[in-house]
Parts: structure tokens; sequence; C-alpha cells
């Protein structure tokens, strides 16, 4: 039976999405800014990915909304909103959703589920993570530039109807009885957002310099001694496991290639959403992603520096809205070390 999709907070996740289901026969509704109706309504939906798809949809085989009011009568609602605007969002649902729709949070960061069951106590909300990167190029078109499944915490044969759709959409999924050990792996992963919006270059670019890598180590590193006082075991996405990555980063460059190419495909077109963030001048989700290794330390009592460090280089280059302030490796190294 067709179910209706709702996918709230359309920017490049969620276009992406969006896109790839209605090229498969979906029933979605995007809702999202006026900014990006006019951008669609202009020049249409294209997705692309690493692998090859290309579909292109115009604006009148979508369905775009900027009022919440269109989610009334759907029966799946995907939240890829920023973490930030969590609360609010859930407020809106609860005054326009339908009771039976099933929330599906698609976010970053750890905290967005227990703030969505808060204010929505009487929804089915789902935990759930996009594991890839998408870049919106402009002029409509966003580009899927890593592999991974999307991760539902679900069990096998449940919300078939949802997977079926994500499936034909050729976005597969894995089901897990418990997510929150995939959202923190996530989380280790989306701590290098910050380092490649920061360098503002492309995500393959940097993730080849060994000295971007050093940094990334030394983040990760205290991340997951962190993770560790507070008794949070990191599961793996997709091939990465947490654990491994400081010493993989630090590997010489010839031989982190060779590593890397078996364990994570990246198109050279990448880079992080937070890049995209300063591009943009719109506040980024720091506080969700390497402000959220801070919280952690503050709440056992142990020092998070490095993190605290690289919150601090990101809202200053928030604030001074000219986009990514291209640092140099050197300049993050220095600036981790000091502080």
């Amino acid at each position: 039976m067709q179910r209706k999709i709702a996918i709230v907070g359309a920017g490049s996740v969620g276009c992406y999405l969006g896109g790839c289901l209605t090229a498969n026969g979906v029933d979605v509704i995007l809702v999202g800014r006026e900014r990006m109706k006019k951008q669609l309504t202009s020049h249409g939906l294209q997705v692309t990915d690493w692998k090859g798809r290309d579909a292109t949809m115009q604006i009148d085989q979508l369905q775009f909304s900027v009022s919440m009011e269109s989610i009334a009568d759907a029966n799946y609602i995907f939240l890829t909103v920023k973490s930030g605007d969590t609360g609010c969002t859930a407020e809106s649902i609860l005054h326009h959703a339908k009771a039976s729709a099933v929330i599906v949070s698609f976010q970053n960061g750890t905290q967005n589920v227990a703030t969505l069951k808060a204010k929505l106590p009487n929804h089915k909300i789902l935990k759930a993570m996009v594991p890839f990167n998408v870049l919106n190029n402009g002029e409509g078109q966003f580009h899927c530039g890593t592999e991974g499944n999307l991760a539902i915490e679900a069990k096998e044969g449940e919300y078939a109807s949802l997977v079926n759709a994500l499936e034909q959409a050729h976005l597969p999924v894995t089901l897990h009885d418990d997510i929150e050990g995939v959202q923190w792996g996530k989380l280790i992963i989306n701590l290098n957002n910050a380092v490649n919006a920061l360098s503002g270059i492309p995500l393959l670019e940097q993730m080849n310099n060994r000295e971007y890598r050093l940094v990334m180590t030394k983040v990760i590193a205290e991340a997951l001694a962190v993770m560790k006082v507070a008794g949070i075991k990191p599961a793996r996405t997709g091939k990465v496991i947490p654990s491994w990555m400081p010493h993989i980063l630090a590997l010489p460059n010839w031989l982190f290639k060779r590593v890397a190419s078996a364990t994570l495909k990246i198109d050279p077109k990448a880079r992080s959403s937070m890049y995209e963030d300063f591009a943009l001048k719109r506040k980024t989700e720091i506080d969700f992603l390497n402000g959220e290794i801070v919280s952690l330390a503050k709440k056992h009592g142990i020092p998070a520096p490095v993190n605290q460090r690289i919150v601090n280089l990101v809202k200053d280059a928030e604030q001074k809205q000219s986009g990514s302030p291209m640092h140099s490796p050197e300049f993050l190294n220095s600036a981790i070390k000091n502080h």
C-alpha cells in the first residue's frame, strides 16, 4: 500500500532523499524554506551520486510546501532539520500531523529523539541515521558523495512499507534493534565536518593530506576517551570502526590511501554540510557535534580542550560570516596544541 512521506527540513539531505523517493514513484511532500522553493521552481530537482545515479524532476513533478499544514495526511514524517530546530519543529508537528504519523529522525547528534519524545509523547518516533554526505551544488542539484546504508531503529519486518519505499528508491536500509551505538559511531565520523569546513577544501583532498588527518586524529582520540569514561561504545557504521580511526588517520599517505580505498568511497566533489553552512552564512550544528563531546566531558568532570577549540573556531567563523576561514593544517594543529 502506498504511504505518504513528508520530509520536514528540505535542505541538502532532505531534498536528496525526497528526490530519490519521488523519482521512484513514492508520494512525497517536501517542506522547506521559501529560498529552496524558489530554487526548485527555477531549476527543478536533480539528484546524483558517486555511483552514477542521475534523476531530474521539474517543479510540476514535485510537491513542495513552505507550510507545516501540508504534513496533515502524511503517514511518515522524516525530520532532516538542524538539531537546534528540533524543539520548535516538534511543536509544529504536534499541531499539524495526525496522531498515527510515525516520526523518523534522520538528524545529526544523539539528543534529538529525546527532545521529540518529550514534546510528542503520543507519536511513534524512530531513531535513524544518514551515513552519507550530500552537497547542494546550487540550481537544484544535490550530489551524494559518500557511501553507506540508512540506519533505522526497528525490528526486522516492522515498517515494511517505509523500508520497501526506501529500498525501491535505491536507498538501502539497515535495521537495528538499538541504534544508540551507531549514532555515536556516526558522531565520531561527523567530527570531521568542522575540520573540513574550517579547511575550505573538498573532503577527499582534505583526507589525502596527512597534516589535516593528524588534526582529526587528536579530535577523535579525545572524543573516544570521553566516551569511554561515559561508558559509551560507539558502533561501526558501514566499514568504519571508530576505535581504529585515530590509528588509520595517522598512517603515512601511501598506506592511508590503500586502507581508505577499501574502507570508504569518497567522491572528489564531496564536502561537509558545515562547509555549506559557512558558505550560506547559516548557523552550524557544531553544538551537536564537537560540542556534544565537550558537554559529555563536562558532565563527567573531565576536559575536552581539543574539541572545545574546534567549537570556538567554528563559532568564530560563524560570527564573521565570510565563508570558510580556509585554515591550513599547520594553523589547526597549532591551535589545538596550544589550547
